[in-house]
């Protein structure tokens, strides 16, 4: 596995000056979001000039662009939402393509119509798991017909909320396009985080998972949720690590949530903790 990193972490504004501070942080792979280039995280064009850019400033930096997030909230109650976020998707695909970017970050969304990452309790109903599964059945599509793959994250704020929830998606859908985001905090409940409830909670998951894992990522979990780097709070990050590497995954670790001046311990926490796993 290798470290990298949410690009938008970095305040450095501008698509070179952004990659220059991702390089001078000793990061070799970015999860990318076009709001870096001053675009929409779904835009409705994606514009030659840009495309070089990014692809030029990754070049010169040795940095590998390892993924992209597309999240738009794919279970909005007003399919005019959902229907303009699917639209908008076939550009953000071929931009990804054109830039070799293999995966594009999902999110299967909430019933809130101003935050797609907030609970609602009409998450849990029939109709927002049929309007989740027909948008990403319809992503998954594009991503098929491009040669690449787009991947779900389980939150537990979200349509699928749980391990379980993300394995009953996967099947239903069926399609070799559609792969998973593997967050362990965003499975946990913060309510326990002691090792005895969380490495269970993560085997499960890393179980029935595990191989249509695209993507992992590495955020820290403490009690309210706060922004910290690796290693600063409850996770078990040796089972994460070893459980990551026994389903066979050897991708990139993107860390995210935690502030621009804990890269550095963060990136030296995850080195050694790489060391000593599987």
């Amino acid at each position: 596995m290798e470290i990298g990193i949410f690009a938008k972490t970095f305040e450095a504004a501008g698509i070179e000056d952004n990659m220059a501070a991702v390089a001078a942080a000793g990061i070799n792979a970015v999860q990318y979001n076009l709001s870096i280039a001053g675009l929409p995280t779904i835009p409705e064009k994606v514009d030659a000039d840009t495309i070089e850019r990014i692809r030029s400033a990754a070049a010169a930096h040795n940095v590998r662009l390892a993924a992209i997030s597309g999240t738009f909230n794919t279970a909005h109650p007003d399919p005019a939402v959902r229907t303009t976020g699917i639209a908008r998707f076939a550009e953000l695909v071929r931009a990804a393509v054109e830039l070799g970017i293999p995966v594009i970050t999902l999110c299967s969304g909430s019933r809130d119509t101003q935050d797609m990452w907030r609970h609602h309790p009409d998450n849990a109903t029939p109709e927002a798991w049929a309007d989740s599964r027909s948008s990403l059945s319809q992503l998954a599509r594009l991503a098929e017909d491009a040669g690449i793959v787009v991947a779900v994250e389980p939150e537990h704020t979200n349509v699928v909320s749980t391990a379980d929830l993300a394995r009953k998606m996967l099947d239903e859908i069926n399609s070799p396009a559609l792969k998973i985001v593997f967050d362990a905090a965003n499975i946990l409940d913060t309510e326990d985080l002691s090792e005895s409830t969380t490495i269970p909670v993560i085997e499960h998951a890393l179980m029935i998972l595990g191989p249509d894992i695209a993507l992992a990522h590495a955020k820290e979990l403490v009690p309210g949720r706060h922004a910290l780097a690796p290693g600063h709070g409850a996770l078990p990050w040796k089972s994460i690590l070893d459980g990551l590497a026994n389903a066979g995954y050897t991708g990139t670790l993107v860390m995210h949530g935690l502030p621009e001046s804990e890269v550095s311990p963060g990136v030296a926490f995850l080195r050694q903790q790489l060391e000593v796993s599987i």
